[in-house]
């Protein structure tokens, strides 16, 4: 009996060990912890002030952002304006540029052409006409008719004028 009670003693040591050893590294883990929720809370207060100075910058930024609109928008419709602008010149310019050509093909043969023309006794075979091209504008007031141009007309060409 005695050795069953040995035994049983020899085992009651062993766990006590076991149970000793293992309270030894929990109090270190728990120290490590300790030691461990002080840098946290400093890192949570740094944190804390990053986040505070990002909200003040972002805050200036959306200021500026409105601020900029702000200054922004009257030159952005002043440029929708003439863009419009610019675009009813340009559909003016196709319309005039149309009706100069085609006064330009339906003008009568100048006089050398036509004595050519009568000259020749035997008829020919229809040649592909060459492009007319309108005849220059010698005054800037007139067309090559002696109407008067629009104001249109003469925008455009001071503008083609200047472009050069």
């Amino acid at each position: 009996m005695i050795s069953l009670s040995l035994g049983l003693d020899i085992l009651l040591v062993v766990l006590l060990l076991v149970t000793i050893i293992y309270a030894v590294l929990l109090s270190r883990r728990l120290s490590a912890l300790r030691s461990g929720k002080v840098d946290l809370e400093g890192f949570i207060m740094r944190m804390n002030e990053a986040s505070a100075r990002a909200e003040a910058s972002l805050a200036g930024i959306r200021q500026a952002a409105t601020s900029a609109k702000g200054e922004l928008d009257q030159p952005v419709a002043k440029a929708q304006s003439l863009r419009d602008e610019l675009v009813f010149l340009i559909d003016r310019a196709d319309a005039a540029g149309e009706r100069l050509a085609n006064t330009g093909a339906t003008a009568t043969p100048s006089a050398p052409a036509a004595r050519a023309a009568s000259s020749q006794s035997a008829p020919r075979a229809p040649a592909k006409a060459a492009p007319v091209q309108a005849p220059v504008r010698k005054t800037d007031g007139d067309d090559e008719t002696g109407a008067p141009r629009s104001k249109a007309e003469r925008d455009l060409m001071n503008a083609l004028k200047n472009a050069k």
